[in-house]
């Protein structure tokens, strides 16, 4: 890897720069309850937060996932926005990033509504350059095509561009791009497993970021 090369920074979303998950919880448990199943507790939610929206709810129910997908899409256009606040100073470090020359876009499991209102709520929106959701792809991640589509709509390719993001699906998605990942270590937890994905490096929080990748540079 190259690094001063790599002017084209991908994020993954959720677990990474932003923290939904409140209303990530109220929705799956609306949907469910709706479609006739019981509540969950918001810890047995949110390690599902980052990976597709079906794999989590086909561990808590046989019944329809349509069903259950128009219900949570219903009470998640309201609550997802309005629950998302920052992690750390993300807004900061996309603002340093930004200023320093960096190219900044999302792949994300969220649909593309839900991003582009987080992103106009925490004022970001001028930051990013591209974004792709769930609804934009065929297969979402660990399938690399949201992190794909990212590139191609940001002018870049895979010898220029890094991946960051907090899942293994984001680290398996940006190897199977050809991409490097630069983990971060996820609030929704999982650490050890995420290790064995192995990105090429690691850092604790978002802050540590733009430390890191003049550190890379150098």
């Amino acid at each position: 890897m190259k690094p001063n090369r790599r002017k084209n920074l991908i994020f993954d979303f959720d677990g990474t720069l932003v923290d939904s998950s409140g209303g990530v919880v109220i929705s799956t448990n609306y949907a469910l309850e709706s479609i006739g199943e019981k509540n969950r507790q918001p810890e047995e939610i949110k390690r599902f937060i980052g990976y597709p929206l079906e794999k989590m709810f086909h561990h808590f129910s046989d019944k329809s996932y349509q069903e259950f997908w128009k219900h949570f899409q219903e009470k998640a256009k309201i609550e997802v926005t309005a629950s998302a606040v920052p992690i750390g100073r993300a807004g900061d470090v996309l603002k340093e990033l930004s200023e320093e020359g960096y190219k900044l876009g999302i792949g994300s499991t969220k649909i593309r509504i839900h991003i582009k209102k987080i992103l106009e709520k925490l004022g970001w929106q001028d930051y990013i350059a591209t974004y792709i959701g769930a609804d934009d792809v065929t297969d979402v991640k660990p399938n690399p095509e949201a992190f794909i589509k990212a590139m191609v709509s940001m002018g870049a390719d895979n010898t220029n561009s890094i991946v960051i993001g907090d899942t293994v699906n984001d680290i398996l998605a940006a190897h199977s791009a050809g991409i490097p990942a630069i983990g971060v270590k996820s609030i929704f937890g999982g650490y050890d497993e995420f290790l064995k994905s192995k990105p090429d490096f690691v850092i604790n929080k978002i802050e540590d970021l733009p430390g890191l990748l003049r550190e890379l540079k150098s």
